[in-house]
């Protein structure tokens, strides 16, 4: 049994979480897109000012990834032994650092900085559902808020870096703009920091969760994997996709942005559905249908009916984004089983979605052309497909069974075990 005062008494404290820290958490997933997203609207002119060819822009693009799959595993460690909070604060001023100093104008700079952001979103990224499993009595609601955020934040970033730039005058300019909300981010999440005080917010007796030989964890994992390559393709080479096809670089930021924005409320509601199903491989259907017409579309008439493209992926990427975090804590039956599937998930899933603007932009400097790497979007489109009906299927890792997220008392499973005891 745990101390008065312990993790187990802070886990019962944090069932009911407060407005403000709700708004804080918001804040840290904001953070973890913002940087992200500004770069594909303006990639050609990253390219150009710092003389990059199409693979030194594609390694630009994946460096991220490296780091969200080479990293993520070493978030569980790290909130076992500081505390999540303040590791998230930790990567809220390594995301902010890394944001100016990528803005700086030099190549090694721009690459040096993009590799600190990208380790500090691995850690957020692992550690924010693990906490949303915790802390939220209706988790559903919750990850149905941060996916929409963090859907929305990239939006946001890929529709005002173009207008950014051209009002700077200069695209580090229009990079570095992007530390400014990441700032109030830091100012809001410190009081959650103090709250929770220092050390580990898990018990110490709770033993580490291995799950690499678990099926459902394989098929989760390839789930985030293949919407994470689809998601991050997207928004690094879909201005290009349609500037190819004659929009201007506004115009096709405005499609990106706008393929986000319909992935709004794509994000929100998928969570809160999929909490409610013991099977979710009708959203993982509705999910690959959406990418499967915005492809084709794009494949056969990019500049035809764009604004009908840009809606059904941008359904896609939401639905998918927004299930493949949830399935993460419907198949944990509690925390720490939640941060160790986080930590696999990302951790090979980012390392497979790297593959994804690096594979498109190599193909595309061969092939001078888009079709070939559309049809690889294709195939990854099936492999979701695939990969989202197994992760579906009612079942939880670590032998549990059932999907529920929430008890009949409506506490947290966690809290429940510790009211038990």
């Amino acid at each position: 049994m745990s101390a008065p005062g312990g993790p187990a008494a802070k886990a019962i404290k944090r069932s009911k979480a407060p407005l403000w820290m709700a708004i804080g958490l918001l804040l840290v997933a904001m953070s973890m897109r913002l940087p992200v997203g500004s770069v594909g609207p303006i990639l050609d002119e990253i390219r150009r000012g710092d003389g990059l060819s199409n693979a030194g822009a594609g390694v630009l693009t994946t460096l991220p990834l490296v780091c969200f799959g080479v990293m993520a595993t070493a978030a569980p460690l790290l909130a076992r032994r500081f505390g999540d909070q303040a590791i998230l604060l930790a990567c809220l001023v390594a995301v902010i650092i890394g944001t100016a100093v990528r803005a700086l104008p030099h190549v090694s700079l721009l690459f040096a900085g993009t590799l600190m952001l990208g380790v500090a979103i691995a850690i957020a990224n692992v550690l924010l559902p693990s906490v949303i499993k915790r802390d939220y009595a209706r988790p559903g609601t919750m990850l149905g808020l941060y996916t929409m955020v963090l859907t929305g934040s990239a939006a946001l970033a890929a529709g005002l870096t173009v207008p950014l730039m051209h009002a700077f005058g200069s695209f580090q300019w229009a990079l570095a703009v992007w530390a400014l909300p990441i700032a109030l981010a830091i100012f809001i999440w410190l009081p959650t920091v103090r709250r929770a005080g220092t050390g580990s917010n898990i018990d110490a007796d709770t033993p580490s969760v291995r799950l690499w030989n678990e099926s459902t964890a394989w098929y989760v994992t390839g789930f985030m994997g293949m919407q994470s390559l689809l998601f991050y393709v997207l928004i690094s080479w879909l201005p290009d996709i349609l500037r190819d096809s004659g929009l201007t670089a506004g115009q096709a930021g405005l499609m990106l942005s706008i393929a986000l924005l319909f992935g709004l409320p794509a994000a929100l509601l998928a969570p809160i559905a999929a909490a409610r199903l013991a099977n979710q491989r009708s959203i993982v259907v509705a999910a690959a249908a959406c990418w499967l017409v915005g492809l084709v579309g794009l494949l056969v008439a990019a500049s035809g009916a764009t604004l009908l493209w840009m809606v059904a992926l941008g359904l896609g990427q939401g639905t998918a984004f927004g299930l493949s975090l949830t399935l993460i804590v419907v198949r944990a039956p509690d925390g720490p089983h939640a941060a160790a599937l986080s930590g696999m998930a990302q951790s090979v899933g980012y390392l497979l979605a790297a593959v994804g603007p690096l594979a498109v932009g190599l193909v595309h400097g061969f092939t001078h052309g888009w079709t070939a790497a559309i049809w690889i979007l294709l195939v990854a489109t099936a492999a979701e497909l695939f990969t989202g009906l197994g992760a579906s299927r009612p079942g939880m890792v670590g032998g549990g069974s059932g999907h529920a997220l929430v008890s009949a008392e409506g506490l947290p499973e966690t809290t429940q075990g510790v009211l038990r005891r």
